[in-house]
């Protein structure tokens, strides 16, 4: 065999082994890349410390006298986006009734399939963003015949909560339904691997203590009950039903900002 002959053999041998290779760190690759998997976000129910039990479970008016329970609850979640390093992706149809009015002690959405394994920041909004609260339209679970929808003018409820404080054997109704396209909050979750449990849940807690807590203690008069506020928590017999009066529904709506938290 002459030399040019062995050379070409030689560069065969040399390509099909490069070949080979690629071939293989290309399989390699794919198997070790994460499955696609749903992702879950869980929701938690509490009032401070303890998990919220409807109708039977009786907890501390946190600003005043008297205990109060709690019959229904329900809020608006929406605009999901996840971020991954360089990228990120935003659910369609991103409006979402969290409820809790079922046998769960939770609830919980998903979002199919996925590559979670670097994801390092969850966003969402509570309440319903001021494009979609105008409209009254259909998508997701927004649907302007639902008891959460007010008027076309108004728009919808981001947040339900009614209930009874009851304060020496006297019960009064508590209703707050919160809403108004400023109310809409944003929050943003670093997430980590320890956030994320092996198959895809991140939990979170929702404290309804954290609506009724003045950040700041300040004193303010609200419209409707001309109270003054001068105290670290709301007191409920004081302020038992927000719904059309901007004022009170902001001084509850600034407890979005810190009312769900990663657990």
């Amino acid at each position: 065999m002459t030399k040019s002959n062995n050379s070409k053999v030689n560069k065969s041998k040399i390509f099909i082994s490069v070949l080979i290779l690629v071939l293989v760190l290309v399989v390699i690759s794919v198997w070790l890349r994460p499955s696609p998997q749903d992702l879950t976000l869980r929701f938690h129910p509490f009032v401070g410390n303890k998990p919220l039990v409807l109708n039977t479970q009786s907890y501390k008016n946190p600003g005043g006298n008297g205990e109060f329970s709690i019959r229904d609850f329900q809020l608006f979640i929406s605009n999901i986006r996840l971020s991954f390093p360089g990228n990120s992706i935003s659910e369609q149809e991103s409006y979402h009734l969290i409820r809790f009015d079922g046998n769960k002690a939770f609830h919980q959405m998903v979002i199919p399939k996925i590559e979670i394994s670097n994801l390092n920041q969850l966003t969402f909004g509570v309440g319903i963003d001021p494009k979609a609260n105008g409209t009254l339209m259909f998508s997701g679970d927004l649907d302007p015949n639902s008891r959460m929808a007010w008027n076309w003018q108004v728009g919808y409820k981001f947040l339900l909560l009614e209930g009874t404080l009851t304060i020496n054997n006297n019960p009064l109704p508590l209703v707050y339904h919160i809403g108004f396209d400023e109310s809409y909050t944003e929050l943003n979750f670093d997430i980590s691997d320890e956030t994320i449990s092996k198959d895809g849940v991140i939990n979170l807690k929702i404290d309804l203590l954290r609506l009724f807590q003045n950040s700041a203690p300040e004193r303010r008069k609200l419209e409707k009950t001309l109270l003054t506020i001068n105290l670290e928590y709301i007191d409920m017999s004081e302020m038992p039903h927000v719904k059309f009066y901007p004022e009170d529904v902001r001084v509850i709506a600034k407890g979005f900002h810190k009312f769900i938290s990663l657990m």
